[in-house]
């Protein structure tokens, strides 16, 4: 990308020893310990995250991402015994939102684990009085595309997978789910089925927590991103600009648009805080959105769905930017235009060293893999800071990636 500088991956490495990666959460969520890096003035602090209302000033906004995990991992047994292993991927079309809602039959490709498997295969499993079956079309590199059929039919595929499926745990949780997963590996404000990873800065939260931080004046707005299994994919080109960006289905609510507006334009708002990179994606893509909304790109107001492609905000941001309230009231004019109710989609937006953040002030998140797109969008926002962070983390013993402790960290955005 001609306009941003070489972004090395060996600059952004670190040893990350095994034993640092949690394997198992917590008992208490919202007992993890929580590192806060104020880049502002380069300074850390220990706490515990339960702590979260007295580190956060009011008036702020906390961002949350309520997708939900589906438990999209099948295994399914050949008519000769042998088993057979899925991760469901992606509907061969429509929405996830709509596929998981939808009755039989359903088409999905699947990632495949599994010996001699051919079109025309059928694969089976019965639990719980329920059946499911389902057909081989085409396979390639271990991606397969397989229809889908089951008994009752009057149940949907989401409702199905609640009683045969399993938690798709990262790949690096190296042991097999097992019950308690099904709850610690979800949020506890997930609402729309549609991920198969979870938006890991989320599971700190309890519905205790969220209360007391109500009563502290912090307020709360909703977005919807669905997380695919290419979140784990490693970059393995040498330039992270030569790395191939995935894209993931988002969904915003006119309400959401809404408050956002309303602390953007309030004189004495404080932080607005992602609660995951995974709202820091969302809420970036809103905001290149409406750039190219003002701009009138035909091909962006025409159409009734917001994409953001990979570079957009680097093609963007070498020309005056507009202020963010301004960029969503364009949103909030285009959702008019269609006659929507709210924000659907798609983005690849990456966020790399030099990407100029028109939203966040503050992310919570947790500690990522070395080398990976996560971290790179971390030194996007506090920059070179970001290696004390995870010194800092490493030598006090915090526990790693999705199961592990969080992260506060204010960019030198926040008021």
């Amino acid at each position: 990308m001609e306009v941003l500088p070489p972004v090395r991956l060996e600059d952004f490495d670190y040893e990350l020893p095994p034993e640092r990666i949690a394997q198992h959460p917590l008992p208490e969520r919202d007992r993890c310990r929580l590192l806060v890096a104020d880049h502002r003035r380069r300074q850390l602090a220990h706490h515990i995250f339960a702590e979260l209302p007295q580190l956060v000033p009011a008036p702020s906004l906390l961002v949350r991402n309520i997708t939900r995990v589906v438990h999209a991992r099948l295994f399914l047994r050949k008519p000769t015994g042998g088993l057979v292993e899925l991760l469901l991927l992606a509907p061969t079309s429509g929405s996830a939102d709509a596929a998981f809602g939808a009755t039989p039959p359903v088409e999905w490709e699947c990632l495949l684990r599994g010996r001699r498997l051919r079109p025309g295969t059928v694969l089976s499993v019965e639990a719980d009085g329920l059946r499911l079956h389902a057909v081989l079309h085409e396979v390639s590199h271990g991606i397969a595309r397989l229809r889908f059929e089951w008994d009752p039919p009057d149940m949907t595929l989401a409702e199905l997978l609640e009683h045969l499926g399993h938690v798709p745990l990262p790949p690096y949780v190296r042991r097999s789910d097992q019950p308690a997963d099904r709850q610690h590996y979800q949020t506890v404000y997930a609402r729309i089925p549609g991920s198969v990873a979870a938006p890991t800065a989320g599971l700190h939260f309890t519905e205790r927590l969220l209360r007391e931080l109500e009563h502290a004046g912090i307020g709360f707005a909703d977005v919807c991103l669905h997380i695919g299994l290419d979140t784990f994919k490693p970059v393995r080109a040498a330039d992270a600009r030569f790395h191939r960006m995935h894209s993931e289905a988002l969904m915003v609510p006119r309400e959401t648009l809404e408050i956002l507006l309303h602390f953007l334009r309030s004189p004495e708002r404080r932080w607005l805080v992602a609660i995951g990179t995974t709202s820091v994606r969302t809420l970036e893509s809103l905001y290149w959105h409406g750039v190219r909304l003002l701009r009138r790109e035909p091909s962006v107001w025409d159409s009734p769905h917001l994409q953001v492609g990979q570079w957009d905000a680097y093609r963007l941001q070498t020309t005056a930017l507009p202020p963010a309230a301004e960029a969503l009231e364009a949103i909030g004019e285009w959702l008019g235009h269609h006659r929507l109710g709210r924000i659907e989609g798609t983005t690849e937006l990456m966020i790399l060293p030099g990407y100029q953040y028109q939203l966040c002030d503050a992310l919570i998140t947790n500690f990522h893999q070395p080398r990976s797109t996560l971290l790179l969008l971390i030194a996007a926002l506090i920059g070179d800071f970001w290696r004390e962070v995870y010194a800092e983390a490493l030598a006090q013993g915090y526990r790693f990636l999705s199961y592990g402790d969080a992260s506060l960290l204010i960019s030198e955005r926040a008021r």
